[in-house]
């Protein structure tokens, strides 16, 4: 089962996000929500989760140092600003998601990290998520 930390000085956001996640991807293990950079890479380090959901602006240490400092955690940003894509990708994020987040974006979200491995095997697409296109090949 894979496992999830999400953090955000925001605790409402947070709790949310925990709650929207735990609808459309009910095999994540959400295992800590801390509210500000310092305990969040003390948790990073403590539970080792497999992914990390990252506000960016957030006190004592900012969610782009954090993805810096934990290269082994994938690290998807959800932020409220637009200016750190280009940054946040160059540090290896999996996804940037823009708050405030829409079912159909973190469906995306969920989507590629479960393309990315994130599933167990055999695993059902997110609640709600669009069906695959088949792709048809003509000859002519």
């Amino acid at each position: 089962m894979p496992s999830a930390l999400i953090a955000d000085d925001e605790p409402n956001l947070c709790a949310e996000l925990a709650e929207r996640l735990a609808a459309l991807w009910p095999q994540l293990e959400i295992v800590a929500m801390p509210r500000n950079g310092v305990d969040t890479l003390a948790a990073l380090n403590a539970a080792r989760p497999d992914l990390a959901f990252l506000d960016i602006r957030m006190p004592g240490i900012d969610g782009l140092k954090l993805a810096s400092l934990v290269p082994d955690v994938h690290v998807v940003f959800v932020t409220a600003y637009d200016e750190y894509a280009i940054e946040a990708f160059e540090r290896s994020a999996i996804d940037y998601l823009l708050k405030p987040v829409t079912d159909e974006r973190l469906l995306r979200c969920i989507a590629k990290l479960q393309r990315g491995g994130f599933a167990p095997p055999g695993a059902p697409p997110p609640a709600g998520a669009p069906g695959r296109r088949s792709r048809r090949r003509f000859a002519g």
